[in-house]
């Protein structure tokens, strides 16, 4: 679909590239080490949480996943209208301390309270404004690519934190309290820079208040006449952006559980441990180029035409996921898994971004985000719960079935933008 009507400002390639580099490394940091919880949940099982079972150690998981994406509504509004540094800045520094007073937690409610609630809204008031000021400094040519290199940072996290989690902990004289130090003196760089570079871009609207200032002509009246909640309204009528909001809800009810139970998975079938382990490692090492390739093709062949490819082709390799039963195999299943599914990841912000305005983007990409903010919570317990009950085979059944469900959601909402066949949409 055209994106001609779309503003078009000369921005410096230098300047465009500090807002990706500190968006993806914002990423590594929030979203990347949110993919880790395997780690921790294992290790809670057997140490401060001995006597909660397994499906009550995910809900921390679940909570802070839950609150990561329904404050990303609030986080648009709160952007479009005020700009990102005052957020960027919370959500680093609580981000942080929720890290750190992690560390001295021994009970569940404390757990809970930190790195559950504290922890995802903390990381949403840095992920959300970020993921938007990308949709803002990048044309929408190039959109799809940019985005997906930034979430490609969430995807290196994945790889990154549970290998040096599990090292840390692991490693005599550190224990769990300085590991979780350690996390956090590592963080606050990183988000020191994303902070930094966190800056709106220059619009049109700017521009011409410029001109106006310079020529004496009167055009930042026309500019404050702007009615912007007839404009959110105008964006939540818009069949696309509900039809994509509807299909997400349903994809995220199975798309995270490959990601949590590999593990669990490969120790139930008997695998070696260590390389259990690393499947985590594995399937986030995989998404990482499946949050990039994608992201350059779908500038090219249009972002809800790839975004439907990845989230069908995820949905039936997640129904094979019981088909594995060799070390090898259980590889290379979850390499293709993890291409897949970053797919989906990295192209629901950029379809959110196309049905938008440059006015109301980050209330499009929060809006999307938030529509899965139930389903992502309840997708680890209800996963846990399946295994656990019934067994893999209900899981992969699961996971696979709402993928496709959520692809032929998808199919409709790009139908209702153009029913051509082969547009590019």
């Amino acid at each position: 679909m055209s994106t001609k009507n779309e503003p078009q400002i000369n921005i410096p390639k230098s300047r465009s590239w500090l807002v990706i580099s500190g968006a993806s490394t914002s990423l590594f940091c929030t979203v990347g080490f949110l993919n880790s919880f395997g780690v921790f949940e294992e290790y809670y099982a057997s140490d401060q949480l001995s006597t909660n079972s397994q499906s009550t150690i995910a809900w921390l998981g679940a909570t802070a996943i839950f609150f990561l994406f329904s404050i990303s509504v609030i986080s648009g509004i709160i952007l479009d209208k005020f700009g990102p540094k005052i957020m960027c800045w919370a959500g680093a520094i609580g981000t942080v301390f929720s890290i750190m007073m992690t560390s001295l937690c021994q009970e569940f409610y404390q757990f809970l309270l930190a790195q559950g609630i504290l922890l995802g809204i903390s990381m949403a008031l840095v992920t959300w404004p970020m993921l938007a000021l990308v949709g803002k400094w990048i044309n929408a040519e190039n959109r799809g690519a940019a985005l997906g290199i930034v979430l490609a940072g969430s995807s290196l996290g994945g790889v990154i934190w549970p290998i040096a989690i599990d090292k840390l902990l692991k490693a005599g004289g550190v224990g769990f309290p300085w590991t979780m130090r350690i996390v956090g003196f590592i963080m606050i760089p990183c988000f020191g820079f994303a902070c930094l570079v966190a800056k709106e871009p220059p619009t049109v609207a700017s521009k011409a208040v410029e001109r106006e200032e310079e020529d004496n002509l009167d055009v930042a009246a026309s500019v404050e006449k702007v009615d912007r909640t007839a404009e959110a309204l105008a964006l939540f009528k818009k069949p696309a952006l509900q039809l994509l909001s509807l299909a997400m809800f349903i994809t995220y009810f199975g798309m995270f559980s490959p990601f949590f139970y590999t593990t669990s998975y490969a120790v139930s079938k008997g695998f070696p441990s260590n390389f259990a382990f690393y499947t985590v490692s594995i399937v986030n090492g995989a998404s990482f180029f499946g949050r990039v390739v994608p992201g350059f093709m779908a500038d090219k062949y249009g972002k809800f035409n790839c975004v439907i490819v990845s989230t069908l082709l995820a949905g039936l390799i997640a129904l094979c996921w019981t088909k594995v039963d060799s070390v090898a195999g259980l590889g290379v299943w979850s390499a293709a898994y993890g291409f897949a599914s970053g797919g989906i990841i990295s192209l629901q912000q950029a379809c959110a971004a196309q049905v938008a305005t440059p006015s109301t983007m980050g209330l499009a990409i929060g809006a999307v985000s938030a529509s899965v903010s139930l389903s992502a919570m309840a997708n680890v317990p209800i996963s846990g719960a399946l295994a656990e009950k019934f067994g893999y085979l209900s899981l992969s059944l699961f996971s696979g079935i709402t993928l496709i469900l959520g692809g032929i959601l998808l199919i409709a909402a790009r139908l209702v933008q153009d029913r051509r066949l082969l547009a590019i949409v």
